[in-house]
């Protein structure tokens, strides 16, 4: 009788072990195998430099990601913000440029080249090689071309999800999760003065803003969506703990 029962726990033990290790293994490849399978990395259209733009040019983050007078945020910057600085010419003087780009093999031919052809360099501000080559993929394939600079918004939120940039400017935020700050949990406060870049720094990759060659853009390859798109239980929780309303139609229209 003792080893019928022996041998009874034994089957029962030997049907369990091996689920337990399965699920443990199902559980692992669906924690780390998987996501890295739903996203894929997209790099930024060409190499772009905070640090040559902020710390060499002196230039403050409202130069490029500034809020309209209507109090819409601009988000990115447009070909015509960035030909305040990168100046090429009435589009008579950039046809020129673009005949010279032609004649020197076209613009694949032209950007594997460090520089060439002389209409092309005479528009150049950068200083440094690795600056140069960068400013010559914008002036090449859009600035001279017109074609507006196709940038992945690394916080890109869903359709049906309205996030307002100048309700959130004046706020003191501090989120423990981004490492920005020594607060606990989330804290509001109404700012004396403006907290604009404080705030802006919570929802970039870390660092982008003293950068040298921004992050690869992490995009879902089944919704388009970014990777680093704020979650709706994060959007909650802040409210939550700044005794905001909670209700859908907060953020959803």
């Amino acid at each position: 009788m003792g080893q019928v029962m022996e041998k009874r726990a034994s089957k029962q033990f030997g049907g369990a072990l091996p689920f337990l290790l399965g699920f443990l293994g199902a559980a692992a490849i669906g924690w780390v195998l998987v996501p890295e399978l739903v996203f894929c990395a997209k790099e930024q259209p060409f190499r772009f430099s905070h640090q040559t733009h902020v710390e060499g040019q002196e230039m403050a983050c409202e130069d490029c990601h500034f809020f309209r007078e209507d109090g819409s945020y601009a988000g990115f910057p447009r070909n015509e913000e960035c030909m305040n600085c990168h100046d090429v010419g009435a589009p008579e003087d950039r046809a020129v440029v673009l005949e010279a780009i032609e004649a020197a093999g076209g613009a694949e031919a032209v950007l594997a080249q460090e520089s060439g052809p002389e209409d092309l360099d005479s528009l150049i501000v950068s200083a440094e090689p690795e600056d140069i080559a960068a400013e010559r993929e914008m002036l090449v394939g859009y600035l001279l071309t017109g074609v507006e600079i196709p940038w992945y918004t690394y916080q890109y939120q869903p359709d049906n999800v309205f996030f307002s940039h100048k309700a959130h400017a004046n706020l003191t935020l501090a989120d423990p999760d981004a490492g920005h700050g020594e607060a606990e949990g989330a804290e509001a406060v109404e700012a004396e003065e403006t907290t604009d870049q404080a705030n802006c720094a919570l929802c970039p990759p870390a660092g982008i803003e003293s950068g040298t060659s921004p992050p690869p853009f992490m995009e879902n390859v089944i919704s388009g969506y970014s990777k680093s798109t704020m979650k709706m239980w994060q959007c909650e929780q802040c409210h939550a703990k700044m005794h905001q309303d909670n209700a859908c139609y907060v953020c959803h229209k």
